[in-house]
């Protein structure tokens, strides 16, 4: 009887761990990298790996200039089955020199705004690159 209800609380514990485990990575931060992390004011080429975003739907991004707060360029890009793509994008244009801020957010909607209680995450890059 002992080794039943042990066995029995033994199981528990180890449901309840990993069902908090789980919950717990599911709500780590999205992994994006940006590379390279510097470009031409010119233009800027850019090669995206992102995952941990809301899987199977939309994830927006924009280039914000974080001083004067203008967005010269925005998109969307569809997510996998993890959250993720990987993609290439090429920002067009005379872009001012200085520190970007790449903000990416779950969209779903594709409003151009952050889903509320949805993943964010921001990547500096700067133009030009400094030698």
């Amino acid at each position: 009887m002992k080794v039943t209800i042990y066995s029995f609380l033994f199981l528990t514990i180890l449901v309840a761990s990993i069902s908090l485990f789980a919950n717990i990575n599911a709500q780590l931060k999205p992994n994006v990298k940006v590379s390279p992390a510097c470009g031409d004011t010119s233009g800027y080429g850019m090669e995206l790996n992102v995952n941990g975003f809301e899987p199977n739907s939309n994830v927006g991004w924009k280039l914000v200039h974080p001083e004067t707060q203008t967005s010269p360029t925005y998109g969307y890009f569809e997510t996998n089955n993890t959250g993720g793509f990987t993609e290439s994008e090429y920002i067009e244009g005379e872009l001012e020199e200085g520190k970007y801020e790449i903000q990416f957010f779950d969209d779903a909607d594709n409003d151009g705004k952050a889903d509320q209680g949805k993943k964010e995450f921001i990547v500096s890059m700067s133009t030009p690159c400094e030698e």
